[in-house]
């Protein structure tokens, strides 16, 4: 962490990774990523973001998987979440599911209202089977 310009704070960590900054505060907590303290913040390398993309997410929560919020109705016969009923399925922030949906990292589906929703194969992808709470 010597370079200062790939350096991040827990904020912008938590962005890039997309998930929110207490969950990088967790991993910083619980040493799944490692940071230092600069001016009384959390300051992590960018390097540290392999970890968490290659490394299984932190203990799940007690929270428990939502099963009555799911949709009634899916569009084409294809399952499919809406963005909040996938983030809390899984570590990403609805911040996060938001970008990954834009940068293609998740397919989505377009009801016929013309909603974005997230489909449900995303769930069966590796990098996402490990966000799974």
């Amino acid at each position: 962490m010597s370079n200062p310009q790939s350096l991040l704070t827990a904020q912008e960590f938590a962005q890039k990774a997309g998930v929110s900054a207490a969950t990088v505060s967790k991993w910083l907590r619980n040493g799944t990523i490692s940071g230092k303290k600069e001016g009384g913040k959390w300051v992590v390398a960018a390097s540290e973001l392999d970890k968490v993309s290659s490394s299984a997410p932190p203990a799940p929560s007690a929270k428990s998987t939502p099963t009555a919020s799911q949709p009634k109705a899916q569009p084409r016969g294809n399952k499919s979440y809406s963005i909040q009923e996938f983030s809390e399925m899984t570590f990403l922030t609805e911040f996060g599911v938001r970008q990954w949906l834009k940068e293609g990292r998740l397919d989505k589906i377009v009801d016929n209202q013309g909603n974005v929703r997230v489909d449900a194969a995303n769930l069966e992808k590796p990098d996402i089977k490990r966000l799974v709470r």
